[in-house]
């Protein structure tokens, strides 16, 4: 052949046509090789769920919403990119990989000994390789267990939704009592605040002084009474009255703007407390389920006709490089001892 005509369509299927018997042998012998080791490898079965997260997960927001219509309150409402991201990272969460290998005693069923070094970290690669979650175009989260076991990957997929529940609840749980703990102790030192606020206050009632508006008004409208009238005695007691008034007047005004604060303060912590309490002894679903999973019927993996495909293509791609790469060194060797002879 000539370097030229190497390059083309029909000498390239000139050349193969030649060679035919070897493209024939090598590929057969494939095609029974590739098919024998499909065979030998494990039939894997996929369960899959899709499932939405919610806006919010407070139940106490939700129910005790007084205020005009949230979105973000409904318990209907999906959630946005941020709940699917979180709720993305619960499901990838050791504990609920922990939760499956307890269950389904997953070190013994895939045959990993934890006592040798890497073990734990083998584990959790093969569990992390067989749980796939992925967010979906459309916002929601695709879950898929893969196992040698149809019925196994089914009732691993349900745990996992299922256990999703429980674990954000009690990570919830875990945020809120502590939540609560310190509103307590707040609501404690609001409560000693406002107890010492109101003996200051007592104290300051002794001298007869209860209402600085309306005595000093009153005591104002006596004394002008007192001076018309030229009586002393009742001048002289008012403006003692008065000058009570005046000394401890400011100071029960203090308190009292101070007791005012502090109720509200009071009544708010309680109410925050009676929120944390509320989403703490209610446990909701933390998510929408779309698809349930199911026992699958079909394997997913391997694909066996794809692998002897791939098997026969790639090795008539190599052959047919090699032969190419043989003819080439042939021809070389042809030239040079052709040139040879002429000399």
């Amino acid at each position: 052949m000539e370097n030229n005509e190497k390059y083309n369509a029909f000498s390239l299927l000139k050349f193969i046509w030649e060679r035919k018997k070897w493209f024939l042998i090598i590929c057969i012998t494939t095609f029974i090789v590739s098919a024998a080791c499909s065979l030998l490898v494990r039939a894997r079965y996929r369960s899959t769920a899709v499932i939405y997260a919610p806006r919010t997960s407070s139940v106490a927001k939700i129910l005790l919403n007084e205020q005009n219509y949230n979105e973000r309150l409904d318990m209907r409402a999906l959630a946005t990119v941020d709940e699917t991201e979180q709720m993305m990272a619960y499901l990838n969460s050791v504990s609920l990989k922990d939760s499956l290998i307890t269950k389904y005693d997953l070190a013994k069923y895939y045959d990993i000994d934890l006592s040798k070094k890497g073990g734990q970290t083998k584990l959790y690669k093969t569990i992390t390789n067989n749980l796939v979650i992925k967010r979906t175009d459309l916002g929601s989260i695709s879950v898929s267990i893969a196992d040698w076991d149809p019925q196994r990957a089914y009732n691993m997929t349900v745990d996992a939704i299922r256990w999703l529940d429980t674990i954000k609840n009690a990570v919830d749980r875990e945020r809120l009592e502590a939540a609560y703990n310190d509103l307590k102790r707040q609501l404690d030192s609001i409560n000693k605040e406002i107890a010492v606020n109101d003996d200051s206050i007592r104290e300051l009632m002794k001298h007869g002084v209860f209402n600085v508006e309306r005595q000093s008004e009153r005591y104002t409208q006596q004394y002008a009474i007192a001076v018309a009238q030229g009586n002393t005695a009742a001048m002289n007691r008012l403006r003692s009255e008065m000058d009570t008034l005046a000394k401890y007047g400011p100071t029960l005004t203090a308190l009292l703007e101070n007791e005012f604060n502090f109720s509200k303060y009071q009544s708010l912590t309680k109410q925050k407390m009676l929120d944390a309490q509320l989403d703490m002894n209610t446990s909701v679903p933390v998510k929408f389920v779309i698809d349930k999973p199911f026992k699958a019927d079909k394997k997913f993996y391997p694909k066996r006709s794809i692998i002897v495909i791939v098997s026969v293509l790639c090795a008539f791609l190599i052959t047919l490089i090699v032969l190419l790469f043989i003819d080439k060194i042939d021809e070389k060797s042809t030239k040079s001892s052709t040139e040879s002879d002429k000399q």
